[in-house]
């Protein structure tokens, strides 16, 4: 297999794992028990729409977080450390700057102007919005990953191990996929106690936000991706997972969770140190499993360029970019309208997706200065 088939594959995951991204933001407006900020909330909703938005929300950002780390050490070993940050500047900070300073606050005043609160967009700018409400909306992960390219560059300019580093194939043991899952959730619980509420963003640094408790797999999912590749991991010879096992670890420990999040932590309002440890435990076990079986999947049946996956990985990045603002508007336009809410939510989150692909595709990816962040 060459090099092009292991990128296919891997955008097209990509591409997909994008695509959940603005189903699971779609969905929390119609989830039961949704939280109490969320930008759009209908009057109509599921239970169906909470365990969706539950499973979805483990694995989708772990999984970029793996992706960006196996791409990372080519890119870098072609340019070199300066060409390489010159390259996530233009493609990962500037929409992150832009996205930060002009996209979150009207996204964040959504959480007022739906509700009827009596404050205009201004006074929300000048007062709420650089205190209890700030917020980075979608574009936290950029930058916590342009963070990451800028440890990665230094790390790689100070260690002459890490430049001359070769890539060779490696079959993993099962103790380190053990060990690894074992020090995730062992980062997750630790982190658990210093911040109780398991779904918390911290804002308070203000130029990264992040949730505390998955700060251990940001960090492990990205060196995770950097193993991977230095491993030659998806390659001809190299190690490629299963895609029986994974699927059905991932459907088991899915199963499990939803059941631990429905009835044993709801009993416990004040979690123990064991049920933080089995939260802990099952949320890893879901992320590992659901990014082995989604990459054994994706190898196996969606690696290659075709019209549709080749416009969807090419047009991805932009939908991450843009949905919110085209999604979460069209989720309250539709608030008042009586459908039955299982063909209300999939109206909703299919036109927004649809929406969201023909701005990146159109616009984003063809405009000539904005080309360079998004093609």
């Amino acid at each position: 297999m060459n090099s092009l088939s292991r990128i296919y594959f891997l955008d097209n995951l990509r591409a997909f794992v994008i695509l959940l991204v603005v189903v699971l933001h779609g969905s929390m407006t119609y989830m039961a028990y949704a939280p109490a900020w969320w930008y759009v909330l209908d009057p109509q909703n599921s239970l169906f729409f909470t365990l969706l938005v539950l499973l979805i929300d483990i694995p989708i950002m772990l999984v970029m977080f793996f992706v960006a780390g196996y791409f990372a050490l080519p890119s870098l070993n072609k340019r070199g450390p300066r060409a390489f940050l010159r390259d996530k500047f233009i493609r990962v900070g500037v929409p992150w700057l832009v996205g930060v300073l002009l996209l979150a606050p009207p996204t964040a005043y959504l959480i007022y102007y739906t509700r009827a609160v009596p404050l205009t967009f201004f006074q929300f700018w000048a007062t709420e919005f650089w205190g209890e409400g700030y917020q980075q909306s979608v574009y936290w992960f950029l930058g916590i990953l342009l963070f990451f390219f800028l440890l990665l560059s230094l790390v790689y300019s100070l260690s002459s191990k890490l430049q001359a580093a070769q890539r060779h194939l490696g079959q993993p043991s099962w103790k380190l996929f053990a060990g690894f899952w074992a020090l995730m959730t062992l980062g997750m619980f630790l982190m658990n106690q210093l911040f109780p509420a398991a779904d918390t963003w911290f804002t308070r640094w203000y130029i990264l936000v992040f949730q505390p408790l998955r700060v251990p797999l940001y960090v492990g999912y990205f060196i995770l991706g950097l193993y991977a590749y230095l491993n030659g991991w998806f390659s001809e010879g190299g190690y490629r997972p299963r895609l029986l096992p994974w699927a059905a670890l991932t459907i088991l420990s899915g199963l499990l969770y939803l059941a631990y999040r429905l009835f044993v932590m709801p009993a416990s309002p004040e979690p123990t140190l064991l049920v933080q440890a089995g939260y802990a435990a099952l949320f890893n076990t879901v992320c590992l499993s659901a990014l082995l079986a989604g990459a054994a999947l994706f190898q196996q049946k969606v690696n290659r360029a075709s019209p549709f996956w080749s416009s969807l990985a090419l047009s991805s990045y932009g939908i991450y970019f843009i949905h919110l603002l085209i999604l979460y508007p069209l989720a309250y336009l539709f608030v008042p309208v009586a459908l039955p809410l299982l063909l209300k939510a999939p109206l909703v989150i299919g036109l927004g997706l649809l929406l969201s692909w023909a701005v990146s595709a159109l616009v984003l990816t063809k405009t000539p200065l904005l080309q360079r962040a998004f093609a």
